[in-house]
């Protein structure tokens, strides 16, 4: 899955984003925080995606 494709999923599923420094993104979902590294076309590593989803409560 692209970055790209992965901000879609997360933005479908209620978080909203904030610009952060250079490539990064903040992103919130009911009060759960984290930052979201965003390389537009490139793949996302599984594990981080993972992760993402773990500290906003997705997974």
């Amino acid at each position: 899955m692209k970055y790209s494709e992965f901000k879609r999923w997360l933005e479908k599923q209620g978080v909203r984003f904030r610009s952060g420094k250079g490539s990064h993104l903040h992103a919130e979902l009911n009060g759960r925080r984290t930052v979201v590294p965003f390389h537009g076309a490139k793949e996302i590593p599984q594990p981080l995606a993972n992760a993402i989803k773990k500290d906003l409560g997705l997974k």
